[in-house]
């Protein structure tokens, strides 16, 4: 089962380390994407109105020629506002082979000590978007994992958490040294982190799956993009014990 996964935020890199670089990150806001950038917007203005000019075109082109290229092979295609969004259409399914395109590893989040965040995933399935990577290691059905990362990709030690995790299963390169070969892929995953990335950015994704559409005379279902896989294993333990 080999899936190539887009996260838009690939392509709006600029913007993220810019995100962290000039004290924005340090503002305490909400969640939710629309709330927060709200937050940002108000606080602090002309650095939100830079950071959302923050784009790299020649990643755009990219992650578009790419998704275009394996379309042609593929028509399973999923959607998802999140990444954790990605074990939806991966539910049934080992011996996984991922490649990630994405600006982050999403091995683990790093928010929490290493060993707290494995102990939280491998005994309380604590999946969240930026750990979905592990979480199928430790179901045991993780076959490859290849990160195209960025230059500028402010994970990048994220590597080593990769050789040591998964050993030989794991890979890294920029997108000028990946083979793709023939583009042929099992599925297709998009998202956009809207957390991550500004609002101005956010049509990215609305160009996708308008492509996707118009390619295959088919209308997504709206409804799956607000999925969250987290939630779905959030309740897991409580559900268990009921049934």
């Amino acid at each position: 089962m080999k899936i190539l996964s887009i996260d838009l935020d690939f392509i709006s890199g600029p913007a993220i380390n810019e995100f962290y670089t000039s004290g924005m990150y340090d503002v305490p806001v909400d969640d939710q994407p629309v709330v927060k950038w709200k937050k940002y917007q108000s606080t602090m203005p002309e650095v939100f109105e830079n950071i959302s000019q923050k784009i790299d075109i020649d990643n755009y082109d990219f992650c578009l020629r790419t998704f275009l290229r394996a379309l042609k092979n593929c028509k399973d295609v999923h959607f998802g506002y999140d990444h954790d969004a990605i074990l939806y259409g991966l539910e049934g399914h080992t011996d996984i082979e991922v490649v990630n395109i994405d600006h982050h590893s999403d091995i683990l989040t790093n928010r929490m000590e290493t060993e707290q965040e494995l102990k939280t995933i491998d005994e309380d399935e604590r999946v969240v978007e930026g750990n979905w990577g592990y979480y199928l290691q430790s179901q045991g059905r993780l076959k490859s994992f290849h990160w195209i990362m960025n230059l500028t990709s402010e994970e990048f030690t994220d590597t080593m958490h990769g050789h040591h995790l998964f050993g030989d299963k794991f890979s890294w390169s920029f997108k000028e040294d990946y083979d793709f070969g023939k583009y042929k892929f099992d599925q297709i995953f998009v998202c956009l982190s809207p957390g991550y990335i500004p609002p101005l950015h956010w049509h990215m994704l609305g160009t996708f799956i308008r492509v996707y559409e118009e390619l295959y005379n088919k209308k997504i279902n709206i409804d799956y993009l607000h999925r969250k896989y987290e939630m779905k294993k959030y309740y897991s333990g409580v559900t268990k014990i009921i049934y």
